[in-house]
């Protein structure tokens, strides 16, 4: 029989309906894009292509003076960087309004056209995570910007529209309503207990044990309870803290030994799926905010959702979350 599970921290519910997974035309496509030559002429992100994103923000340069990582204006940004943000006069029940300035950067995640998850080695990783930790705190330094997401696209069904490895942060000037809902979720749990959500909840996955896909001193990669869709990866720092970019650092290299480790496997085991990720943080000057806790969310993109998840808000997972964390977690690392 179905269950129908609340994933407290999203404040969500979820139908795990493992029978769904025999039904035929359940799973999306792969959205994978022919295998990639290394270097594409076309592609305004290669090595050599420079002058095709010339707008560049930040850089890593390896010790030959080339690039390795580059951070780029995009250039079909969705907000523009340019003015003041403004909230335009109510328009009572229709709406508000306030003018689309923010800041809108990819960050292209190595020379080479065809390198994927596979390639990464963890010094790669770190680095990327590196890069997201200065752009983002950059951003933050703008006074305009309220809140900043950092996401990674890959395959079509993902919405990549590029092939070349890359992720994007976006600085808007708003909290999103999803990031409002929340929080607001995460404080009525606080004040009831006098704990993190995430903290219990991470306590409660370590002594339950099956959900556990990767785990090291830093960190903890699990499927949650109540997964929205097949394989959906939480990773946390044990230790709470609200920011990203504030972590000691001591721990970036083991934050990305656990990204490393965790996108390896979902890539081995499902066969370069595409999928989303995601960090999920509050800015630097939120940083000792006891309710919240930052983390990032790994979706692979193998279940299609349809009408009943747009009308009811909620999902159906045709998954065992211990089972698909199972899996993951015995599957061996070349």
């Amino acid at each position: 029989m179905s269950e129908i599970r609340h994933n407290r921290l999203t404040n969500e519910w979820v139908i795990v309906a493992p029978e769904r997974a025999s039904r035929g035309g359940n799973l999306a496509s792969s959205g994978k894009l022919a295998e990639p030559p290394a270097y594409l002429a076309t592609c305004p992100f290669c090595a050599g292509n420079e002058a095709m994103s010339p707008d560049e923000q930040y850089r890593c340069s390896g010790p030959d003076g080339h690039w390795t990582l580059r951070s780029v204006t995009n250039k079909f940004s969705v907000l523009s960087p340019i003015g003041q943000v403004d909230l335009a006069e109510n328009c009572g029940a229709i709406g508000e309004t306030v003018n689309g300035v923010g800041l809108h950067e990819v960050i292209v995640e190595g020379q080479r056209h065809s390198l994927t998850v596979n390639l990464f080695s963890i010094e790669h990783a770190r680095q990327v995570l590196e890069v997201f930790r200065y752009r983002f705190q950059a951003f933050y330094a703008d006074p305009r910007i309220h809140h900043v997401i950092i996401f990674k696209n890959h395959g079509l069904d993902a919405g990549a529209s590029q092939q070349h490895p890359h992720s994007q942060i976006v600085g808007l000037p708003i909290v999103p309503g999803q990031i409002v809902d929340r929080l607001e979720n995460m404080r009525r749990f606080y004040n009831a207990s006098r704990r993190c959500m995430a903290c219990a909840i991470i306590a409660e996955e370590q002594a339950h044990g099956a959900r556990i896909v990767a785990e090291n001193v830093h960190f903890i990669a699990f499927i949650p309870y109540a997964a929205l869709s097949p394989y959906h990866l939480w990773i946390f720092p044990k230790a709470h803290g609200a920011c990203f970019s504030e972590q000691p650092e001591e721990t970036w290299r083991a934050l990305a030994q656990i990204v490393h480790t965790v996108l390896l496997k979902v890539y081995g085991l499902l066969g370069d799926p595409p999928f989303n990720l995601v960090v999920r943080s509050l800015g630097p000057d939120e940083k000792h905010t006891p309710h919240f806790h930052w983390y990032i969310s790994i979706v692979p993109r193998v279940n299609k959702t349809a009408g009943f998840e747009l009308g009811t808000g909620m999902y159906v997972n045709p998954s065992i979350p211990d089972t698909c964390a199972q899996r993951l977690r015995e599957f061996a690392l070349g």
